[in-house]
């Protein structure tokens, strides 16, 4: 269980938890650290050794914000055997301001699925919305398994509905996707003044923003300090090799925050930097691939007409070389 050397950051309260798990149900098979969810806050302990002996004294653990989502979804009872939570992206808004309904999504990924979590604000007093869903059409491949509806919805009270959707088995397939979300729920008209519904409701659905998957959402970002040293460590059993042409591009800046923001990996030695007056740069990326798999990427660049781009990707497995080098081409 050499995991430290990897420089992997794991969830504190997640380790002791698999842990646990791990007594409970005895196994011939030795305890793997790809069950233990990834801290989202990989500059904590870095960062801690920076400050002042007196103060780490009272350091008071806070749980994580994925460690809350992983125990609120854990006790959802079609999403307990989903295994770790891998990585919830931020808020992504599915309707404009100002109107009738509010939503938003939260991404959780885990290894084989992802739990899309809709929080759902009805803004208007005269409605009462019941059984509320947000319906899906995936994409090839995306298996929708289950809704868990958001039982009743009264006026500028938020709450949550869930859709649990399989990936497909086609790594390649699995990275991107588009998704139409239409709300659908019940309504019970209100008086807007003592917000009593009437007896009898009427079915009724609302068409909000599509939603998007994107290699970004299947990465983690996981500093490495030395690169260098990590870089040998995965090897090249698994290097993936490509140049690419950014024709549309017209500087060095701009072509490192956008692979950057493509690929949502963490640049090391502070390659996201690129010096003045250079018209060649290397950056390094590194970051953990769904499924617990570490991936490394080198990136050389060079303007000329535009900026060219030499990528190189190594992986403890062959899946995330592949995907990444397939998206970005």
């Amino acid at each position: 269980m050499n995991w430290c050397s990897t420089g992997l950051t794991v969830s504190v309260l997640g380790l002791e938890k698999a842990l646990h798990q791990y007594t409970l149900e005895p196994s011939e098979k030795p305890f793997d650290m790809k069950s233990v969810p990834l801290s989202t806050f990989p500059f904590l302990e870095q960062k801690a050794d920076l400050a002042p002996v007196a103060t780490k004294q009272h350091v008071k653990a806070v749980p994580a914000r994925q460690d809350i989502f992983q125990e609120q979804l854990a006790a959802i009872p079609e999403f307990k055997n989903l295994g770790p939570l891998f990585k919830s992206s931020d808020p992504v808004q599915l309707t404009e301001a100002e109107t009738e309904y509010f939503v938003r999504c939260i991404k959780h990924v885990f290894t084989d699925h992802i739990v899309f979590q809709f929080d759902c604000t009805n803004t208007l007093n005269d409605q009462l919305l019941e059984k509320v869903i947000v319906h899906i059409e995936p994409s090839e491949g995306y298996e929708v398994v289950y809704y868990v509806p958001a039982q009743s919805l009264p006026y500028n009270q938020p709450g949550i509905c869930y859709t649990l959707v399989r990936l497909p088995e086609d790594e390649s397939a699995a990275v991107s996707c588009t998704f139409n979300c239409t709300m659908k729920f019940v309504v019970r008209d209100c008086d807007p003044h003592t917000g009593v519904p009437d007896d009898d409701g009427y079915s009724d659905e609302y068409v909000l923003e599509d939603l998007e998957i994107t290699l970004e959402d299947h990465i983690q970002k996981v500093l490495k300090p030395n690169f260098g040293a990590a870089w040998d460590e995965v090897g090249d059993v698994h290097e993936k090799e490509e140049t690419f042409a950014l024709s549309s591009t017209k500087t060095l800046e701009e072509a490192v925050a956008n692979i950057i923001k493509f690929l949502g990996m963490q640049p090391c030695e502070r390659t996201d930097k690129v010096p003045e007056n250079k018209n060649s740069h290397v950056l390094y990326l590194s970051g953990v691939y769904r499924g617990g798999h570490d991936v490394l990427v080198r990136a050389k660049l060079a303007l000329s007409d535009g900026v060219t781009m030499q990528v190189t990707v190594r992986s403890t497995d062959e899946t995330p070389a592949d995907v990444i080098l397939a998206t970005v081409g």
